[in-house]
């Protein structure tokens, strides 16, 4: 307020900026104005100190309540002072649940409505909802159960929005529990069981062991005694993983009613004492009593006099113990609360003492920023200098800092100009080899067909001669085949801006096809074929370029395969990927050639009948696998044969 108020007195006066810039350092350090750096000006630190002190004071109202409220009061006040909406609701938020939990209705209706009206205010769609959630559960005490279903319902299209699906499953177990007090069992249980649903999506233990526990009293209710039984289970071995005894001894409450409506008295009895010692550990009286008052019941039809009389007493000291405990703990929550109270009014007593000497210290202020208006005239010529040197310093340091961009990005332009480079050398590396596998590998094959078909047209050729002429004629047209639809698989590949038209292909299927395409070629080498893929099994490609793939893939086992050997097809998944794997028992690579073949270098070998190969088709493969999001991994050693596994996603 000090600094503003000075700064309005300058302006009126019409005082050089320069002489203000001066009096903004030396004003903070003035005996006056400590009081309004007090708090400190940054208010991003003071939003988190509130978020802290709030966070304190939610774990601490179950076991210090005065330290809760003390805190809160803290809380409040430096939300206030930086305008902190959100913090200020959660603090009357947490402030209200204090009372709600130790019986002062009222008072927590009051701190609630007040949290409410500053989260509508701000639209904090976050603490409305929470606040709406607590407020519903007040309802539903009040037996205003159409009322509370309409705010959950409010506060459950706000959570859906927000994807807070947590707070999701708490309301669907409020809801279910509302339609069961209404009869209204089918609709309670289609709702138990979403909010179920959700629980073990988000892996909630509470909302699980919640949903079990309500579907269960639902099941109850509906005289399915099975489905009761097994729901309370299921909710208690949840209580156990979360040593919740409150728990426990509610399910062990439930479980002994229904082992009683089954006659099964002496599983009643071990059960109800179980849960007598659990509702003990968690201090929960009135969970004791109502185990207190099953076991007085059975033991009194059993006509067992000396434990119904230890059972009645122990539902007498209980409820005895229950009495003293809550009027003790009135006693001194009502003491807190006092105390609490006395502590504002001194807080506030404190605060308007300040404000009135902060206004008594205005004449002080106006006195000290007359005599400081003198001191600036007195420095104005040196600090006129002064700023002229830094003017001058920072013009420098743009400059060299403009230097030194230009220099960052010039470097960036040579390192971008080499990698283009490289591309283009790699680009014109493989021109050159296409170039030659057109002109040697396609031409001198075709030349070759020339002058075998030209020799046996002219009947220069004994039968024999010519019968082994025209296998190797047969040959040579299955390799040129296979390279020429290698090439235009590759020319194809690298059309750009086209979209792949990929379906579901069936790989059993593609296999035996493969299979019929390759019989020559594996009746030659007497290799077994073995498709071990299932009529199911499928992936999703474009259907030509797929093809390629596998027919480069098993022409190349083939090839590198001995006779008499067996190249096996084997189809696996996952919830990503599906993998095809072609496993031949041909000669393998060693770990020199199989670093060749990874770095995608042109590299050829002879088969093991002195077949010959472009080394085009693994660099083929990978770059159509690659076009489709796909990888080819290769697994191999010397003599061990080889296997090629086509990954592809689902």
């Amino acid at each position: 307020m000090s600094i503003i108020l000075i700064t309005n007195l300058f302006s009126l006066m019409k005082i050089p900026r320069v002489i203000f810039c001066l009096l903004a350092v030396v004003y903070p350090f003035l005996p006056f104005a400590q009081v309004a750096y007090r708090f400190g000006n940054d208010s991003t630190e003071t939003v988190h100190m509130v978020d802290s002190l709030n966070e304190s004071a939610f774990k601490l109202k179950n076991s210090n309540v005065n330290a809760a409220l003390s805190i809160l009061n803290n809380s409040k006040e430096l939300a206030q002072k930086v305008n902190y909406h959100q913090g200020l609701s959660s603090a009357y938020y947490t402030e209200a649940g204090i009372y709600q939990l130790n019986g002062f209705q009222k008072r927590a209706h009051i701190l609630y409505e007040v949290a409410l009206g500053i989260s509508t205010k701000n639209k904090d769609s976050f603490n409305i909802n929470r606040i709406n959630q607590q407020i519903a559960s007040a309802l539903i005490s009040d037996g205003k159960l159409d009322s509370a279903i309409q705010l959950y319902k409010e506060c459950l299209e706000q959570n859906t929005k927000n994807g807070q699906n947590k707070e999701i499953a708490n309301i669907k177990n409020s809801l279910g529990l509302i339609e069961i007090k209404k009869g209204n069992y089918a609709r309670a249980e289609s709702i138990l069981k979403e909010a179920l649903k959700v629980s073990l999506a988000e892996k909630y233990t509470y909302g699980q062991k919640k949903s079990f526990y309500n579907l269960g009293l639902l099941a109850k209710a509906k005289r399915d005694t099975a489905t009761a039984r097994s729901y309370f289970i299921n909710s208690i071995s949840l209580d156990l993983l979360l040593k919740d005894h409150f728990g426990m001894a509610l399910n062990q409450i439930q479980l002994t009613e229904l082992l009683l409506e089954q006659q099964k008295i002496g599983e009643a009895i071990a059960l109800a004492k179980e849960g007598y010692a659990n509702a003990q550990k968690s201090s929960a009286y009135s969970q004791m009593v109502i185990l207190s008052t099953l076991l007085r019941d059975i033991y009194r039809k059993k006509s067992d006099a000396n434990n119904t009389i230890a059972w009645q007493d122990s539902i007498i000291n209980t409820m005895k113990l229950k009495v003293d405990n809550e009027v003790m703990y009135a006693n001194n929550f009502v003491e807190l609360v006092r105390e609490n109270e006395n502590q504002k009014l001194n807080v506030k007593k404190v605060i308007a003492s300040a404000d009135k000497r902060v206004a008594s210290q205005l004449y002080i202020i106006i006195i000290g920023t007359f005599l400081l208006l003198i001191l600036a005239i007195m420095v104005i010529a040196s600090f006129i200098s002064y700023r002229k040197q830094m003017l001058l310093s920072r013009r420098l340091f743009k400059q060299n800092s403009i230097i030194e961009e230009n220099a960052s990005a010039l470097d960036r332009l040579n390192k971008e100009i080499i990698s283009k480079n490289q591309l283009l050398e790699e680009d014109n590396r493989t021109k050159d080899k296409l170039l030659s596998i057109i002109s040697h590998d396609l031409r001198n094959p075709i030349t070759n067909t020339q002058t075998i078909l030209s020799l046996i047209n002219k009947g220069a050729l004994e039968p024999d001669e010519s019968r082994v002429l025209l296998e190797q004629l047969e040959t040579q047209y299955i390799n040129t085949t296979g390279l020429l639809d290698n090439l235009l698989g590759w020319l194809k590949s690298q059309i750009t801006g086209k979209e792949l038209d990929k379906s579901e292909i069936n790989i059993y299927d593609l296999m035996n096809g493969m299979h019929l395409e390759q019989k020559v070629p594996l009746m030659r080498k007497r290799i077994k074929f073995i498709n071990n893929t299932q009529n199911d099994n499928s992936i999703l490609a474009e259907k030509e370029m797929i093809k390629i793939i596998f027919r480069n893939l098993i022409t190349n086992a083939i090839k590198f395969t001995p006779l008499d050997g067996r190249i096996e097809i084997s189809f696996d998944t996952d919830d990503n990927y599906n993998y095809v794997r072609i496993k031949d028992s041909g000669i393998g690579m060693s770990e020199e050639v199989l670093a060749k073949v990874n770095a995608q270098k042109y590299f050829t070998r002879t088969g093991t009948l002195q077949e010959k190969g472009s080394g085009f088709g693994l660099i083929l493969c990978r770059d159509l696998l690659q076009k489709q999001g796909g990888s080819l991994q290769i697994e191999s050693s010397k003599g061990e044969g080889s296997v090629f596994t086509v990954q592809l996603p689902k």
